[in-house]
């Protein structure tokens, strides 16, 4: 008797954890650098991955950034070149070319600029995409002057690292 009351117990406590063990978040186990703070971006809440910093090509001294972020739902592509006076059209171009020598286009969605900015929203496919391949090359036309970067291995390991994480974040409501 006292035996099957045993049993028992460490069936009921085995059953609980496992339980338990289901109700951990998977972000918390990854470790991911996703921040949020209580600025909005056009009147909405917004979390965003480390930026990643990428030099252009033949060039020392101009650079551009490659982060991802949240928003609602939507996982959104930020590029910014870090030059004066570069004006960016609406459906301006981002061309990403594979190691496999494929070309995948995305689009800017961002209003008409001249400080260098493209906002691009990655649909389900454009994830899959870049979580299925390394970049080799990214070019960036603008009116004035096409930017060529190449992204590293890490850069490749952190944009698909990145973007996995932002998949699994859900954006939090405003305290």
């Amino acid at each position: 008797m006292n035996v099957l009351k045993i049993l028992l117990l460490v069936s009921l406590f085995s059953i609980s954890n496992s339980i338990k063990a289901q109700k951990v978040n998977q972000i918390d186990t990854l470790n991911c650098p996703i921040t949020q703070n209580d600025l909005l971006l056009s009147g909405k809440l917004f979390a965003s991955a480390a930026p990643i910093l990428l030099r252009v090509y033949n060039e020392d001294y101009e650079y551009a950034v490659f982060q991802l972020g949240k928003r609602r739902g939507s996982i959104y592509l930020y590029f910014k070149i870090f030059t004066d006076n570069v004006c960016v059209k609406q459906d301006q171009p981002l061309e990403l070319y594979f190691k496999n020598g494929e070309m995948y286009i995305l689009k800017n969605t961002f209003k008409v600029n001249c400080d260098g900015t493209a906002a691009l929203e990655l649909t389900r496919r454009d994830i899959k995409k870049l979580m299925s391949h390394n970049i080799n090359t990214i070019k960036f036309f603008t009116l004035k002057k096409d930017y060529e970067f190449s992204p590293t291995e890490v850069d490749n390991q952190n944009i698909k690292f990145y973007l996995h994480c932002l998949k699994l974040y859900k954006v939090r409501k405003k305290r």
